[in-house]
C-alpha cells in the first residue's frame, strides 16, 4: 500500500480524478496520523479543488482546518508570553522548524499543528536563555540522570521544557545537530542570515536556510513516525523557496552550513518521490559531496517505509540504526546502547520488586 498523502501532494488534481473510496479512507487515516488534515485542506483550497472532494472526506479536512486555526491562536498567545521573557536580551533568538514556517508567513504553514516551539540560541548565550525560561516557569520534565546527561553532553538541545501552568513545550537548541556527530555542520550562517520579525524579539531563518535545516533533519533523523509529514513539508518548502530565491542562493546556504550532502539527498528525494523538476546544475554541484551508497540506501529505505511492503519492518529498524550512526558514530552508539540497556534492565528489576511487594500484600495471610 502506497502513502496516499505522498500521492496527493505529488499531484492533487490527478489524485482527485483517480482515487477510489478506499484511497480516500486511507488518506484520511494517514493524514490524521501525521497531522496533515489542515494542510491538505489549504492545499486543495488553493488550487480550487475542495468542491471535488467527497463530502465525508471534506468534513474531516474541515475539522483539521478548524483545529489548526484554534491551535494557531494558542501558539500566538504563547509567543506573546515569550516576547516578555526575551524582550531585553541582546543575543539572537531564532524560531525554527514549524513555528519558524508559520512566523515567516510561508503559505504552506497554514493548517499545520505544533507540538512544541523550537528556539535556537547561540551556544555562548545558552545558559542565560535557559535561566530566563526557568524563571518564567518553563521546567524540565522528569527523566533519568543518564538521559539528562545525554541531552547536555551529546545532544544539540536542552532537555524539553514545559510551562508548569500552561503546559506549553519548548525545545531550546544551540545547534541543529547533535554535538556528538562528526558531520561538521556549521550553525553560525543561520544566525547571520536570519530575518528579524517586525516589532519582535525573535527572528526566523531565511527560506534557503529553513530548507537546509529541513534537509538535514530529514537525512539524519532516526524516527519514522513523522516521515510523511516531513517529506510533504520539504516538498512545499522547496517550491516556496524557489518562488523567491534562486538555486544558486540555495546552494550557497548549503555550502555555508557544510550541508551539501544532506541537501543533495533531499533534492534527489523530491525529484524521484514527487516528480519535481530540480535544476541539474545544483544537483551536479551538490552531488560531489554525496555518497552513491548513501543515496541508494536512503531511496531503498524510504520506498519500503512509505509503501508498506514486506520489508517495512526491516526498513524501520535500519532507518533507526542508520540515523543513530550518523548522529553518534559507532563507538558512541555502542556505549549509548549498552547504557540504555542496563538502565532499562534496572527499571524492569525495580518494577518487578514493586509488583512482588504489591502481590505479597494482597495475598491472603494463609497463602503467604
Amino acid at each position: 500500500m502506497k502513502s496516499q498523502c505522498v500521492l496527493l501532494f505529488r499531484d492533487p488534481e490527478f489524485y482527485l480524478q483517480n482515487s477510489t473510496l478506499a484511497d480516500w479512507t486511507s488518506l484520511v487515516s494517514e493524514a490524521r496520523q501525521h497531522a496533515l488534515l489542515g494542510s491538505i485542506y489549504f492545499l486543495l483550497r488553493d488550487v480550487n479543488l475542495l468542491e471535488q472532494v467527497p463530502t465525508a472526506v471534506l468534513s474531516h479536512l474541515t475539522t483539521g482546518f478548524h483545529y489548526a486555526e484554534k491551535q494557531k491562536i494558542t501558539l500566538l498567545k504563547e509567543l506573546l508570553e515569550l516576547e516578555s521573557v526575551f524582550a531585553s536580551v541582546e543575543f539572537p533568538c531564532i524560531l525554527v522548524k514549524g513555528v519558524g514556517y508559520r512566523l515567516a508567513g510561508l503559505p504552506f504553514s497554514r493548517g499545520r499543528v505544533f507540538s512544541d516551539i523550537d528556539l535556537l540560541i547561540p551556544h555562548d548565550n545558552f545558559p542565560q536563555a535557559l535561566s530566563l525560561l526557568t524563571d518564567a516557569g518553563y521546567l524540565e520534565s522528569g527523566m533519568s540522570d543518564y538521559d539528562r546527561r545525554y541531552y547536555i553532553e551529546w545532544s544539540h538541545q536542552h532537555p524539553p521544557l514545559t510551562h508548569f501552568l500552561r503546559g506549553s513545550n519548548i525545545d531550546l537548541h544551540h545547534h541543529i545537530f547533535p554535538v556528538s556527530s562528526t558531520s561538521g555542520l556549521a550553525i553560525k550562517p543561520i544566525f547571520e542570515n536570519a530575518i528579524r520579525l517586525t516589532g519582535s524579539s525573535f527572528s526566523v531563518p531565511s527560506t534557503p536556510f529553513l530548507f537546509v535545516h529541513a534537509a538535514v533533519h530529514l537525512f539524519y533523523q532516526e524516527e519514522t513516525h513523522k516521515l510523511v509529514k516531513d517529506l510533504c513539508d520539504l516538498k512545499q518548502l522547496y517550491e516556496t523557496c524557489m518562488q523567491t530565491y534562486s538555486t544558486e542562493q540555495l546552494f550557497n546556504a548549503a555550502s555555508d552550513m557544510h550541508a551539501e550532502a544532506a541537501v543533495f539527498y533531499a533534492l534527489d528525494t523530491l525529484r524521484w518521490l514527487f516528480y519535481l523538476k530540480i535544476d541539474e546544475d545544483i544537483l551536479t554541484k551538490l552531488a560531489k559531496h554525496s555518497s552513491t551508497y548513501r543515496r541508494w540506501q536512503m531511496q531503498f529505505l524510504l520506498k519500503h517505509l512509505l509503501n508498506k511492503t514486506t520489508m517495512s519492518s526491516f526498513a524501520h529498524l535500519a532507518w533507526f540504526v542508520r540515523g543513530h550512526l550518523l548522529k553518534m558514530g559507532v563507538g558512541t552508539l555502542i556505549y549509548h546502547s549498552m547504557a540504555k540497556f542496563w538502565e532499562y534492565r534496572k527499571i524492569r528489576k525495580m518494577q518487578s520488586q514493586e509488583q512482588k511487594q504489591i502481590d505479597d500484600a494482597a495475598r491472603p495471610p494463609d497463602a503467604r
